[in-house]
């Protein structure tokens, strides 16, 4: 994963936390604000019945006495501001005895549940409802409902009866309101706070891993060029040295055999047969350290002689390769090689692969540029490309080439093969030094 996608999913989720704790802090608002709402019309609606109504309630049943006036504008002036609608009387036959709307005085509903465990059980209990028991169009001045709540009257006074009070909800939605604009900035605040300070904490943090991840890369680009170097090296001396000497003692001991006795025939056949095997030998391990002759043209040669390691451990191994111009650029050559040459490498000690195929050849690409193309094709167990990168290991193989083949413009992929093995896909342009034409060869 990316610093820039590791950062961007940061600030992502830096995001998504503040936008919930301001959507958790508008719900604990509205909660906070029902509950309170409850709580006040419950201890108003208490302090109305005990203060207020049963006082004056025995006397109030006559709607021409003075006591029934006066109880009128008690409860008028404390609904003057719109919070308290309306109240009224309940009998435990669900018949309103009183009510601050004449109109319901007097009128018999099925009984309340909540007016039976008033009366019964002295209960205080509150609601939300959308519209009272009695409905008037008066009654409705918002779309918000109302807080319904019923509660006893004090004991001793207006036995079997109880008092309801209906409050306009808009009020809660008002407190809510409140509550939200006080909480956000106390609850975002030091939320956003804290980002302020930690973006660019972060973001130079993920400067600094990708100037190490660069360091490191260039590290192990520079060990990788040693090691080219130190197999380049190796290789030479293998062919300057032990190759041509024992190329030399097998000419030297072809020109002395005839003059060999007889009876030593077989001993010199055998030892020409062994010196030809070590120098064939030691011809392999050079090719597998590093070609001699690593050019454009001898990169078919090349590709197909690194087929010999896995045919000689009883793989079969199909090769087409075409030729390629003789002025491709050697770093695409060497790319190339080298891609070769650790996917195989990866076929032999892993992939426990019974047959693979190998193609090089010329291809277009979608803009229409050249390409080169080398597919290593097996049908072993796969590839787990989790273990490409593998650098905290010492390792450098694929996952090392592939950063040097999307720096030359190219790509390396692996995916699943049609047998079920891996297929490793390497692209890259074809750059030229000068034009030549092409022509195609199969091996």
């Amino acid at each position: 994963m990316t610093v820039r996608r590791q950062l961007l999913i940061f600030y992502s989720v830096a995001a998504v936390t503040m936008c919930g704790l301001a959507g958790g802090a508008f719900l604990a608002s509205k909660y906070v604000a029902r509950n309170q709402a409850f709580k006040e019309a419950e201890a108003m609606t208490s302090r109305l019945a005990d203060y207020v109504v049963a006082p004056l309630l025995p006397l109030a049943f006559d709607p021409r006495s003075s006591q029934r006036h006066d109880l009128d504008l008690a409860i008028a002036y404390r609904g003057r501001d719109g919070y308290l609608v309306e109240v009224m009387a309940w009998d435990r036959t669900g018949r309103v005895v009183w009510a601050s709307d004449t109109r319901d005085a007097g009128r018999v509903f099925t009984v309340p549940d909540e007016v039976t465990a008033a009366i019964d059980h002295g209960v205080i209990s509150s609601d939300f409802t959308e519209a009272p028991e009695v409905d008037h169009p008066e009654l409705s001045p918002t779309n918000d409902g109302f807080v319904e709540v019923y509660v006893p009257f004090p004991d001793g006074e207006q036995p079997g009866l109880a008092f309801e009070a209906y409050f306009d909800y808009a009020r809660v939605n008002a407190t809510a309101d409140l509550l939200t604009r006080q909480m956000l900035p106390l609850v975002l605040g030091p939320l956003l706070l804290l980002q302020i300070i930690q973006v660019p904490i972060a973001a130079s943090l993920a400067r600094r891993v990708r100037r190490q991840e660069v360091e490191r890369s260039l590290l192990l680009q520079r060990n990788l060029t040693v090691s080219e170097k130190q197999r380049i090296r190796i290789a030479a001396d293998l062919h300057d040295g032990p190759i041509q000497d024992l190329a030399g003692i097998g000419y030297a001991l072809g020109a002395i055999a005839p003059t060999v006795p007889e009876r030593h025939h077989d001993l010199m056949d055998t030892v020409q047969v062994t010196i030809h095997e070590a120098t064939q030998s030691l011809r392999r391990m050079m090719v597998d350290l590093y070609p001699p002759d690593l050019r454009a043209g001898q990169l078919p040669q090349t590709i197909t002689d690194l087929a010999v390691q896995l045919r000689a451990r009883g793989i079969d191994v199909d090769v087409e390769a075409e030729d390629m111009p003789d002025d491709l650029a050697g770093e695409i050559v060497t790319t190339l090689f080298k891609v070769g040459r650790e996917a195989l490498a990866n076929v032999v000690e892993h992939a426990q692969a019974t047959h693979v195929q190998i193609l090089l050849w010329l291809d277009i690409g979608k803009a229409g540029e050249q390409l080169v193309r080398l597919d290593i094709i097996d049908n072993g167990i796969g590839l787990d490309v989790g273990r490409l990168d593998r650098r905290s290991e010492g390792h450098l193989g694929l996952r090392l080439l592939r950063d040097r083949l999307i720096e030359q413009g190219g790509s390396l992929e692996f995916v699943k093969g049609n047998d079920g093995g891996t297929a490793v896909r390497a692209s890259l342009p074809a750059i030229r030094t000068a034009s030549a034409a092409t022509g195609l060869s199969r091996s």
